[in-house]
């Protein structure tokens, strides 16, 4: 495993190009290389391990009400605190590798806008005080990915999938998945073995592979 850190970003980017923002000092950003074991399958709910390992370590470090939402956000009481970005690098004759970026906020300056996100928040204010420093936060992090991607790497998602459902943001709740070319709506039924999004509907249960998820009003009083 090979970590890179950078103490600020001016180009970060998130899911489909999105522009991640950060200020000097108040995020930790770093991207970890991550090699497959020879003859690995091709990896599956990858991007949704990566956001349990964030989520034990927030958990370890005393933060409450952490959450997970579809397919690579942590929040705190329904407010995002991290993103994570997962990029396969297929190498030819050679297993396959992963680049996994993840963009923790730690104190967001009190001038912070950041475009199309709602309700955003930083590690200090979920811990109601000073947060630990860089190097600790980071030990704690990568602690709990080496763990986690030992079973990962063993048994598969499916031998993390309870854990990430105990952390499900939007379990059974009413939720619309805008794609590149539909919006789906239905009822968050959790993921499959593979990390796909099962959406419950009135045409039965489907499997969502991409897209954005948020939450939706409640039309006719049910699910």
């Amino acid at each position: 495993m090979h970590v890179l850190v950078a103490d600020r970003q001016t180009a970060g980017r998130g899911r489909r190009g999105r522009q991640w923002l950060s200020w000097e000092g108040a995020s930790l950003t770093f991207s970890l290389l991550w090699r497959f074991a020879p003859g690995t399958p091709a990896p599956a709910g990858l991007s949704l391990a990566a956001g349990l390992a964030l989520a034990r370590a927030l958990e370890q470090l005393g933060v409450e009400g952490v959450q997970l939402k579809w397919p690579n956000d942590v929040l705190v009481h329904g407010e995002k605190l991290a993103g994570i970005l997962v990029e396969l690098l297929p190498v030819r004759g050679r297993p396959p590798a992963a680049v996994i970026g993840i963009g923790l906020n730690l104190r967001l300056p009190a001038d912070a806008a950041i475009p199309d996100q709602a309700g955003v928040t930083d590690l200090a204010a979920a811990l109601g005080g000073e947060p630990p420093s860089r190097p600790v936060l980071l030990a704690t992090i990568l602690g709990e990915f080496h763990r986690l991607f030992d079973t990962y790497a063993a048994a598969g998602f499916p031998a993390l999938r309870g854990a990430w459902e105990q952390r499900n943001a939007f379990a059974e709740l009413p939720v619309a998945v805008r794609g590149e070319s539909a919006t789906l709506q239905g009822t968050c039924a959790g993921v499959d073995d593979d990390g796909a999004l099962l959406l419950r509907t009135g045409d039965g249960v489907q499997r969502v592979l991409a897209g954005d998820v948020s939450l939706r009003p409640l039309l006719d009083g049910s699910r």
